[in-house]
């Protein structure tokens, strides 16, 4: 399964490069996903590219792991830094590594079109 992975931080604040080292530097998350950073190409209100991370997953669980991991990395480096995982047009936020909270974003995660919308947050 294949997931992507955006931050948007405040400027001068710590955003996608900085997590994507935190996650290859993660042996647990660096195991529970192959992670590739890629450039989306020229957007009019960015300049240049805007990066994100590609997330490619065997299963919901090491999905799970990730974004726990990425919850953590938002608690110690970027709170207010709002962080995204998106599958077939659904965007869910990232804000707490609470069991309960992945558990309702790896449901809607699993069939993106039995979710309430693209903005639901978590």
């Amino acid at each position: 399964m294949q997931f992507r992975l955006r931050v948007v931080a405040a400027e001068g604040a710590p955003g996608v490069l900085d997590l994507y080292r935190w996650l290859t530097e993660d042996p647990d998350a660096a195991d529970a996903a192959e992670l590739a950073l890629v450039d989306e190409g020229d957007h009019a209100d960015t300049l240049g590219g805007l990066e994100i991370i590609s997330i490619v997953v065997s299963n919901l669980t090491a999905l799970g792991n990730l974004l726990v991991a990425v919850a953590t990395w938002r608690d110690a480096r970027a709170r207010g830094a709002d962080t995204r995982v998106e599958r077939d047009g659904v965007s869910l936020r990232v804000e707490s590594s609470d069991p309960e909270t992945i558990r309702r974003l790896l449901r809607q995660l699993e069939s993106p079109e039995g979710s309430d919308g693209p903005e639901d947050p978590a």
